[in-house]
């Protein structure tokens, strides 16, 4: 990370709001910059490239000697940012979006992230200017993952984009193998064949590995019973969830509540010979 921004001059996070539309800039100095449209449509000038982000999309963008936002007229805009300054070694190295699109969907890991970076607020000092920058180390690599994976979207079949996001939206629901394979117009075998070429796994254990993720998210951060996220989360019981939870991280509900979602280390967990010489 260091090769796009040079952390020795930070991360600066902003949000604000434009009722009526409105412009910002230009700058002329060398930045790095991500920009979070949440409401809006902005158009942004960087040196000699133009891009429109909407509402729901975060870019990223790096300008020499140019950097223009002009937003809508008449619309209200609600816009964020995490800029910094370009690295030592830009020049020199690969571009960290390997040719993926420089927008991508705001997602709620980005939109969370930018969040934490603006309650940041602008104090100095070691420990926060520490924090800061790892918020926004942790922002750019976060961005630029969502970018690699729209890349790698836009080369999936639309049947199984189609199964993906219906496997999404309805996990807390009983769902087939039969029924996803009628909803991609594919026998069961040919969906599990291109499932797994395209996403890495079949089908059913990519629904399995997100009611799990999801399972443990809503143990940290919601006050919902074991129980009700069990079924939140398509478990036919809440047996079969803590069995299941406990198969992929290793610890039981409680636990992962106890323990704030930290796994504990090795020797606590396999109880390892540990011998020195």
């Amino acid at each position: 990370m260091d090769s796009i921004v040079d952390v020795d001059h930070g991360f600066a996070f902003g949000e604000t709001t434009y009722s009526r539309g409105g412009v910002y800039g230009p700058l002329s100095r060398q930045y790095v910059s991500l920009i979070f449209v949440h409401k809006g449509l902005i158009r942004v000038t960087c040196d000699d490239e133009k891009t429109t982000v909407i509402g729901g999309q975060a870019a990223f963008f790096r300008n020499d000697r140019l950097f223009l936002i002009e937003m809508e007229r008449d619309i209200l805009h609600r816009v964020g940012w995490c800029e910094g300054v370009p690295g030592k070694i830009w020049a020199n190295g690969p571009s960290p979006l390997a040719g993926a699109s420089p927008v991508v969907p705001l997602t709620e890991r980005l939109a969370d992230l930018q969040r934490i970076g603006v309650e940041l607020g602008f104090s100095s000092s070691t420990g926060l200017n520490d924090v800061r920058n790892a918020v926004g180390y942790a922002l750019y690599t976060a961005l630029f993952h969502e970018a690699q994976l729209t890349a790698r979207d836009r080369f999936v079949p639309k049947q199984v984009l189609r199964v993906k996001r219906h496997m999404d939206e309805n996990m807390d629901k009983d769902i087939t193998g039969g029924a996803l394979a009628a909803i991609a117009n594919l026998s069961p075998q040919q969906l599990i064949s291109s499932f797994r070429k395209h996403i890495g796994v079949t089908p059913m254990r990519y629904l399995w590995q997100m009611r799990a993720n999801r399972g443990r998210a809503l143990l940290l951060q919601s006050g919902l019973s074991v129980s009700e996220i069990a079924y939140q989360c398509g478990y036919k019981n809440p047996f079969h969830f803590s069995r299941h939870i406990r198969q992929n991280f290793a610890m039981t509900p409680t636990e992962i509540r106890a323990n704030k979602g930290y796994r504990p280390p090795s020797d606590v967990l396999e109880n390892p010979g540990n011998t020195a010489f």
